[in-house]
């Protein structure tokens, strides 16, 4: 007696999701639980491009119909799953420059769905200050972030103040801003370096211009004095550490029985007082340096024989 054995077609279970959804340029695993299928069932998958044979396992990332056959013993079973592919999204914002004391906007160009870094719930993502930032894009699970830099940018304001004194007898009478490299300066008389010698009395104006924080003008008087018993006193000082105009420090021509140089920042708070007509100011307040700035000075003081009370105020930029 001749006994056939019948291999019974079944689907038991459903092993493979119908539809199956990836982010293109990633890979899933198909693979069955040992559970459901013994170790010893063999495999042959029919992909898009290829049949494998003898695969328990496959790794895919196209998209198509990815159709299994599996024989477990007495048992032939069949599953069919098909892939899709879903986008990832691309966007690139590029870091920028952010000038002090104004704001940016940053509008992405996207048709996907996004979020901010400091979880603003805005479309546009406005920046007021330097930092990190990111945008996270998903379309329909799938993810991309973009990260940028917002670096600070600083714009030229001399502000001189209304009036500078300085010496008939100096040979330069200088006129400084500190300019940062992507800074571009004009002065009314033709020059466009960061210091200009003041050679007569009247009114000089600056004009800077930059890319990221526009035109500013500033414009001041000059005036000169006999500095033959009077103090002479700079409009600027850079306590940087190079051993070079670190120290802002009035110079005296004459002997005073009472002294006080006091220094406020641009809010009127103190940063610096002296009763020592040999102090310097190194630029710290309560030994922290204080941020480029101009500040105000102030000096009381009483000139010996005559006794001649001399009072002195104006403003100082302090650049590092």
């Amino acid at each position: 007696m001749t006994v056939s054995i019948v291999h019974a077609q079944t689907k038991p279970f459903n092993l493979l999701p119908d539809t199956l959804v990836i982010c293109a340029g990633d890979s899933v695993l198909l693979k069955f639980p040992e559970d459901k299928v013994s170790s010893t069932a063999t495999y042959e998958w029919t992909s898009p491009k290829i049949i494998y044979q003898n695969t328990k396992q496959l790794y895919i990332k196209t998209k198509g119909k990815y159709f299994v056959k599996i024989y477990d013993g007495n048992r032939v079973i069949h599953d069919t799953t098909y892939v899709k592919l879903n986008d990832k999204p691309k966007l690139n914002i590029h870091d920028t420059s952010l000038c002090s004391g104004s704001a940016l906007i940053i509008k992405p160009d996207t048709k996907y769905k996004y979020s901010w870094s400091n979880g603003d719930p805005s479309e546009n993502l406005k920046i007021d200050k330097p930092g990190k930032y990111w945008i996270k894009l998903n379309n329909k699970g799938c993810y991309f972030i973009d990260t940028f830099r917002v670096t600070s940018a600083t714009g030229v304001i001399p502000n001189f103040g209304k009036e500078v004194l300085v010496c008939e007898t100096d040979a330069n009478k200088l006129l400084s801003v500190k300019v940062p490299g992507d800074v571009k300066l004009y002065w009314n008389t033709g020059e466009n370096t960061p210091s200009i010698n003041a050679a007569k009395e009247g009114v000089y104006w600056v004009k800077s211009t930059s890319k990221t924080c526009g035109t500013k003008v500033d414009s001041v008087t000059v005036k000169y004095k006999n500095c033959d018993c009077d103090i002479y006193i700079p409009n600027s000082f850079t306590p940087n550490d190079d051993d070079r105009n670190d120290l802002f420090a009035p110079v005296f021509q004459c002997d005073y029985s009472y002294f006080l140089l006091t220094i406020y920042d641009r809010w009127g708070n103190t940063v610096y007082t002296s009763l020592n007509i040999n102090g310097k100011w190194d630029g710290k307040f309560k030994s922290n340096p204080c941020p480029d700035d101009v500040y105000v000075y102030k000096i009381d003081a009483i000139q010996k024989n005559p006794d001649k009370k001399i009072t002195r105020s104006g403003h100082i930029s302090l650049f590092r």
